[in-house]
């Protein structure tokens, strides 16, 4: 009986070790693959064994499913919020508690024109200026927004340029107690904005100027008038030097309503045939009497079968007229010789103005087009100009499709270069 039991006792026994190392076996196998899925996220696709193994790894194949779910998302995300960045045309950049640089766009490299990548470096490293700290440090302790305008010489090639950013910095607070304050920082470039009211205030300052100079002399004339004088001829002397700055005033008016709708582009243009030689001879008509009271020599060399442009023949004669003009005002001399040549292409006719007058110096030549812009400003003022000619005269050109140059060297003239399609389509 005794024997029996033992015997019995060692087959139980021996049946518990095979089950035993079997469910060793399964575990083991099951601690492998959670290794494997943490290491490469996959699973085996069948395991055999009892349930418990099965549901087990099914479990597991589950919690895999699960992580390459969020892996994924977490990626887009990451895809969109860089994607996000790279299209921005604001720099931006989170910087920690510790004012060290943790995301940086592209866009902010370029505006700044920094040599390299901003990230892990500190806010001063990279800017090397107190006011960009100061916002980020105030916006960090506060949580409040900061922001403020950042004048900035940025390197272009071997010259500096100033521009203006503005700076806007916001504290990135998460709920958790525990966790660091963040400040995200944008960087617009206003710098455009700030030539443009540069230039609206220069703008105004020069008409109020070109205004004030003849209604002064107006003015004062009037008055003499109104105290009474019995000299007739001085009264007609003055009545004409009144007359004279009513016409500039009126000519100012005019010029200034011209390049209003020329830059705005509210004025429409009326496109037809023209004959370029009809226009240059009509122009010279206009001016004859300026002509002969300066003295000066001007030559019109229009070839004979000069295609017919498309274009407002208006305006294209008021832009020869100011170029004709311009070219008698600043010839600088008695007897000044000024020609206008013409020449043609298939699609363009190129029509050039010389002069032989003191020439234009070479740091003027960028600036001439603009609005009240004068080489010599004494001498522009005492001939009688508005200061808008050469601009209307770009806009004009540029309205039909064209191009407007100068080539001049100071002491041997000027020629003008203005280029017209022949054809509007």
């Amino acid at each position: 009986m005794t024997i029996g039991w033992l015997i019995l006792w060692l087959i139980s026994l021996g049946i518990l070790g095979v089950v035993a190392m079997t469910l060793w076996r399964r575990v083991l196998f099951l601690r492998r693959e959670v290794r494997r899925l943490l290491a490469e996220g996959t699973l085996s696709p069948e395991v055999p064994g009892p349930r418990v193994v099965r549901e087990i790894h099914d479990d597991l194949k589950e919690i895999a499913r699960r992580q390459r779910e969020i892996a994924q998302h977490i990626a887009d995300e990451d895809f969109s919020l860089r994607a996000i960045l790279a299209s921005m045309v604001e720099g931006v950049l989170i910087a920690d508690s510790k004012m060290q640089i943790q995301l940086a766009n592209e866009r902010l490299r370029q505006m700044f024109s920094l040599p390299k990548s901003p990230m892990d470096r500190t806010v001063m490293e990279v800017f090397r200026n107190h006011l960009v700290h100061q916002v980020i440090r105030k916006s960090l302790d506060t949580g409040e927004p900061q922001s403020a305008e950042l004048p900035v010489e940025i390197r272009d090639g071997d010259q500096f340029q100033l521009k203006y950013f503005q700076i806007t910095s916001v504290s990135l607070r998460s709920r958790e107690p525990e966790s660091r304050a963040r400040a995200l920082v944008i960087f617009h470039d206003v710098s455009q904005i700030r030539s443009l009211e540069a230039v609206r205030k220069e703008f105004v300052a020069n008409v109020s100027h070109e205004l004030r100079t003849p209604l002064s002399i107006i003015t004062g004339y009037l008055e003499t008038l109104i105290d009474g004088t019995d000299d007739r001829e001085t009264n007609l002397r003055f009545l004409r030097t009144m007359h004279k700055h009513a016409q500039r005033l009126n000519l100012l008016i005019e010029d200034l309503l011209a390049l209003s709708e020329l830059e705005s582009r509210r004025i429409s243009l009326h496109f037809e045939p023209v004959d370029l030689s009809e226009s240059v001879h009509r122009v010279l008509e206009q001016l004859d009497s300026r002509i002969c009271e300066s003295g000066a020599a001007v030559t019109a060399t229009i070839p004979k079968h000069l295609p017919r442009i498309e274009a407002d023949a208006f305006r294209i004669e008021q832009a020869l007229y100011n170029l004709v003009d311009n070219a008698l005002k600043h010839s600088g001399k008695a007897g000044a010789r000024v020609s206008v040549d013409a020449s043609s292409d298939a699609t363009t006719i190129t029509v050039r103005i010389c002069d032989d007058g003191v020439g234009i110096p070479l740091s003027d030549q960028p600036h001439i087009f603009e609005r009240f812009y004068r080489v010599h400003k004494d001498r522009s003022r005492d001939a009688g100009g508005t200061g808008l000619g050469l601009s209307i005269v770009k806009h004009t050109v540029q309205a039909h499709g064209g191009s407007i140059a100068v080539q001049s060297r100071p002491g041997a003239g000027a020629t003008f270069v203005m280029s017209l399609p022949v054809s509007q389509n």
